[in-house]
């Protein structure tokens, strides 16, 4: 179905695939892994030809159709959500259409033609019965209630938020029903029911599809091949994620003994190539080795997993409650949640659940102030300190440096660099423009500046979405340390579960 061969691509001085290569079978289910910024979403924006490689081949079977959902999702806005689904079968609705046209045109056809007429118009009712037409309404009505799409009357795709959107373009590509699925992180904007709809579609999905992931037991269910992108190639591992493990530390280890054979051979033979390139007796031999040296391919170093540090300033506790709310409602121009009634301990760790859309975010930014409550009061107290991580961002076309210095000019680029070092944010990626970083490296850039807020009360909303394992651990164990009051939003059940929070059900 598809070939990568010697694969080479890279921004400026970063490069990020050399001589990448692998095979992918028609039929299968794969996941694409690797640490934040190894190059994941930039190999399917290569798959989509939205980027073109260095060097090297990315060759399709030439029948195959695909369908791409990234993480920087644009889509045309002025359509309504229902419109947008059901443009999937547009096709299918003109044939409806030219069949009618065909039994209405009966009334004043020459009889010599009825039979004529009707055998084209039963051809196409056959054509239409096989493509399931009479199930369309049925299969747009699973998928909006799989993913837990609002489809409120004529609303638009302009009025969703990036989440949202990104919810309906996947219900389409899964409507759409092309031969490979190309989809990164199509779990971030699911709760839990919707996505284990999800892997439920995917598991029984008869085409292929590629998958980039970071929860775990999502990519465990669904996936039957893994691909690693590590040192600068693909690696290919039949299975699902745990098997993956298993196999992954074996070649691990075996391609860094072979790295530092190969590196203790080309020390050996640079010394020699140093003591011997000027004596007239010993200059051949040394050129010789220079050529061997100057052929041989040499392995990328060992990608060791950078360290992330996540912190939380804590200021100062109190004994009043952090949050009280009194038979609130909440929503935009009408409510969408009503009646909320809570009252939290400082201290204590909360997490907010309930399906999409229910108006968990909403909460969250009419507590904060920044949507005003349709009816009822609140009282965040004074005494909050307060540190908030949104669950979108829009990201703006401004370097990582740019991006801390613009709210803290005080600090020169080696302490910014200090900061991002700790969250694994190095190297060049400062200097990267946040439009064009990962996910999970932007996110970190975030948390990073983050860092330096005194609080003693978070809220995270959906503060997990991008981030790989070294990362999720990070941020946990100084969300499970932390003194102050705690508000999560999550539609990881695993995450917040181990740090048996308190629930509050939006349900």
């Amino acid at each position: 179905m598809l070939e990568i061969i010697d694969l080479k691509f890279g921004y400026g001085a970063q490069e990020l695939f050399n001589k990448a290569s692998v095979t992918i079978y028609n039929g299968e289910h794969v996941g694409l892994i690797g640490l934040n910024g190894v190059g994941k979403s930039t190999l399917m924006n290569l798959l989509a030809f939205r980027l073109t490689p260095d060097e090297g081949k990315i060759i399709w079977d030439k029948n195959v159709t695909f369908s791409y959902l990234d993480q920087q999702l644009e889509v045309k806005t002025d359509i309504s959500i229902t419109d947008y689904l059901y443009d999937v079968y547009t096709p299918l609705f003109k044939k409806e259409e030219e069949m009618n046209n065909l039994y209405n045109s009966l009334v004043d056809a020459n009889p010599d033609d009825y039979d004529k007429i009707l055998r084209k118009a039963e051809n196409i009712q056959t054509f239409l019965d096989e493509n399931n037409f009479y199930m369309i309404k049925s299969k747009i009505g699973n998928v909006i209630n799989g993913l837990g799409i609002d489809i409120e009357e004529g609303r638009s795709l302009k009025e969703l938020s990036g989440g949202q959107r990104a919810k309906v373009f996947l219900g389409k590509m899964l409507l759409e029903e092309k031969d490979v699925l190309l989809l990164d992180e199509p779990t971030n904007f699911l709760d839990a029911r919707h996505v284990e709809w999800l892997t439920k579609f995917l598991t029984g999905y008869k085409n292929s599809f590629i998958v980039i992931s970071h929860n775990v037991d999502f990519l465990n269910n669904v996936c039957d091949v893994t691909l690693v992108l590590e040192n600068k190639l693909l690696a290919r591992y039949k299975g699902n994620y745990d098997a993956y493990l298993k196999q992954h530390e074996v070649n691990r280890i075996a391609y860094e003994k072979a790295y530092n054979r190969q590196q203790a051979y080309i020390k050996h033979q640079q010394d020699f190539i140093n003591k011997n390139l000027v004596r007239a007796s010993t200059t051949h031999r040394a050129q010789s080795r220079q050529k061997i040296l100057d052929r041989l391919e040499v392995m990328e170093k060992p990608v060791s997993e950078k360290p992330v540090h996540f912190n939380f300033e804590f200021t100062k506790s109190f004994h009043k409650s952090p949050l009280v709310v009194n038979d609130l409602s909440i929503g935009y121009t009408h409510p969408i949640l009503e009646h909320i009634n809570l009252k939290l301990e400082f201290g204590k760790k909360y997490v907010i659940i309930g399906k999409n859309g229910i108006g968990k975010t909403t909460f969250v930014k009419t507590i904060l102030g920044k949507l005003a409550p349709i009816k009822g009061n609140f009282d965040l107290t004074d005494l909050n300190t307060i540190y908030y991580y949104a669950q979108e961002e829009e990201p703006e076309d401004i370097t990582a440096m740019q991006y801390f210095r613009n709210d803290y000019p005080q600090l020169d680029d080696k302490e910014i660099r200090g900061i991002l070092a700790r969250y694994g944010v190095s190297g060049e990626l400062p200097l990267k423009s946040m439009k064009y970083l990962s996910g999970g490296e932007a996110a970190k850039v975030r948390f990073a500046k983050l860092s330096l807020t005194k609080s003693n009360l978070l809220i995270l909303d959906e503060p997990t979405n991008h981030l790989d394992k070294l990362a999720k651990k990070s941020l946990f164990e100084k969300i499970a340390t932390y003194p102050g009051t705690v508000i999560l939003v999550s539609h990881e059940k695993n995450f917040y579960d181990e740090l048996k929070m308190i629930h509050i059900n939006f349900d």
